[in-house]
């Protein structure tokens, strides 16, 4: 796996070992940057359920201003430590142009706000979602309506991964464009906006 475009083409992402962290795959990340290439520089950016961080060290790879990645699995956080040095190196981005917080998304949003002040008032131009497919069947309309919308404000764009056949219903963000597969569990990335 590695960074598909921007200053740190080619750099390659550790991946941790076994099934518990589902990698997002070069074709959906290169397909999603494409579709929003041209409005991702300067941006401020969230990734939940960061895994390897794949998705928000793209962002910064093609000129976002700063990520956030919160992550909770020790093993994704060891890759994703040393994909962030990897890709800072590459990219020569500065010190503050990232931020890591160990945080379990599923044990309430008032871990969110007691991790500490940036995390209160950081509110994204894009937030990246990449959950457990399984806990989207049953958490969409908390991971949504309550995690991500902890960082969004009315122009905020949400990116999610999820399984094609999975429709989300959400009382805050509206899905507007859809890519990817089409079957029963194939991956698939959902686009969405705030609703006014």
């Amino acid at each position: 796996m590695r960074i598909t475009g921007g200053i740190a083409l080619g750099i390659r992402l550790m991946v941790p070992k076994g099934a518990n962290t589902r990698p997002a795959t070069d074709r959906f990340r290169e397909a999603i940057f494409s579709s929003i290439s041209s409005n991702i520089k300067d941006t401020l950016c969230v990734d939940l359920f960061a895994g390897t961080g794949s998705y928000g060290l793209e962002a910064l790879s093609r000129g976002a201003k700063y990520c956030l990645f919160i992550e909770n699995s020790p093993e994704a956080i060891s890759c994703l430590k040393s994909n962030q040095e990897a890709v800072a190196k590459s990219a020569q981005l500065a010190p503050n142009a990232m931020q890591l917080s160990r945080i379990n998304l599923m044990q309430g949003s008032t871990d969110l706000r007691s991790e500490n002040s940036l995390q209160e008032t950081l509110k994204a131009d894009f937030i990246f979602v990449d959950p457990p497919y399984e806990l989207l069947k049953t958490e969409a309309s908390y991971i949504l309506d309550h995690l991500a919308d902890h960082f969004a404000n009315t122009q905020t764009r949400l990116i999610l991964e999820l399984p094609s056949d999975l429709i989300i219903q959400s009382t805050q963000w509206n899905e507007f464009k859809r890519i990817g597969a089409s079957g029963r569990g194939k991956p698939s990335v959902a686009f969405f906006e705030r609703f006014n």
